[in-house]
């Protein structure tokens, strides 16, 4: 990646950015905005820019492409900063920006399907 940001480190298959609340002790929300796209110079740089939020504790970029795809989910103070910042990017014409809600999607972890050895059309 051209211009990776020093602050990124690797974590497991992540990189990863501490954010100022983070660094200031605070909690963070269940509620994490994710992204996906396709280049990953423009979502690094995304991220570098989100993670200097104030409300912003930690956020992580996949280091490998899933079928030509690059993920990232930023985790922030409060719900509501959460939803702020996937308001703002919900419309962008280059990533798609989601919400996922960790207390809600914690029940259906044990009922993830695998797809090792499938193909979609399965």
């Amino acid at each position: 990646m051209k211009n990776m940001d020093s602050a990124f480190y690797s974590h497991r298959s992540f990189l990863c950015i501490d954010g100022p609340a983070r660094l200031a002790g605070q909690d963070h929300s269940k509620v994490k905005v994710g992204f996906t796209c396709r280049d990953l110079n423009f979502l690094s740089e995304l991220i570098a820019q989100i993670a200097k939020e104030p409300t912003c504790y930690w956020a992580k970029i996949s280091s490998q492409p899933r079928d030509g795809m690059y993920f990232a989910r930023c985790f922030f103070t409060t719900n509501q900063e959460s939803g702020r910042i996937w308001a703002k990017y919900k419309s962008h014409p280059r990533l798609l920006a989601y919400l996922q809600d960790d207390e809600f999607a914690s029940a259906f972890r044990n009922s993830v399907h695998s797809w090792k050895n499938e193909t979609a059309a399965e």
